[in-house]
């Protein structure tokens, strides 16, 4: 079955920061039909241009089970190395740089379908929908696996390797694939066991004809009503047309 990725992305960083400073990060391969989000941790040195480097090489070269430790360490080896101005910085520049990572793949199935694959660190989160239906949450089930200390990918050596999440699905063409970062995929979680339906708004946000500026209006509606905790926020939409269907 020939296919195509329609990829829409969306992101804007936490109430009071500036775009430089959102440490969310999206990479996407529509020719190699992939796509990724990191989300870098706050507590870590500068984890928003380590987490540009795993969704790029996740897109570039993604792991495996077998080569996941060793993706590790060449991505390690990118990791961008700035120099610290304070003993403060210092000490916490010695520890490194931390994000979470999901990456998602996609392609033509022997039978004819669409298989597509996963790999997850931490509670970046990807949901499979079909029509109304969701069919697949991954990696996290439900709101009560949200903590704060989710599982994180260290830039430094010294650091142990997370073990990942690996998850594998079918699709159909017309399927939706949403990859939300913590604060967006916790929404969605809570929306979906309110019986509402959250994809609505996320495709409303995304829609092409709508500037960027309007997420980030989105976005701080729900926090003004206490729906969303304030943190970097970001949506990858990805349906899955026939090779002729976008325009």
């Amino acid at each position: 079955m020939s296919f195509v990725l329609d990829i829409r992305v969306r992101t804007t960083p936490k109430a009071g920061n500036s775009e430089s400073q959102n440490e969310d990060a999206a990479a996407l391969g529509p020719k190699l039909r992939r796509v990724a989000i990191a989300d870098g941790a706050s507590e870590g040195w500068q984890s928003g241009p380590w987490a540009r480097v795993l969704a790029a090489e996740c897109v570039r070269t993604p792991p495996t089970p077998e080569s996941f430790a060793e993706w590790v360490a060449a991505a390690r080896a990118k990791a961008p190395k700035t120099e610290a101005t304070s003993w403060y910085a210092e000490e916490k520049a010695a520890l490194g740089s931390f994000a979470t990572l999901l990456g998602v793949g996609f392609e033509d199935a022997k039978d004819g379908g669409i298989r597509w694959r996963a790999v997850a660190i931490g509670d970046s989160c990807l949901f499979h929908v079909r029509g109304e239906k969701l069919l697949a949450k991954f990696p996290v089930e439900s709101l009560g696996d949200f903590s704060n200390r989710p599982k994180l990918v260290g830039s430094e050596t010294t650091q142990p390797v997370p073990e990942p999440d690996w998850f594998a699905g079918r699709g159909e063409l017309n399927d939706v694939f949403y990859l939300l970062t913590d604060a967006l995929a916790e929404w969605y979680l809570r929306e979906r066991g309110a019986n509402a339906r959250p994809d609505q708004e996320l495709d409303r946000v995304t829609e092409s004809s709508r500037p960027p500026a309007a997420f980030a209006d989105w976005i701080k509606s729900l926090r003004d009503a206490k729906a969303l905790k304030n943190d970097d926020c970001t949506v990858v939409r990805v349906e899955l047309l026939p090779l002729q269907g976008l325009p």
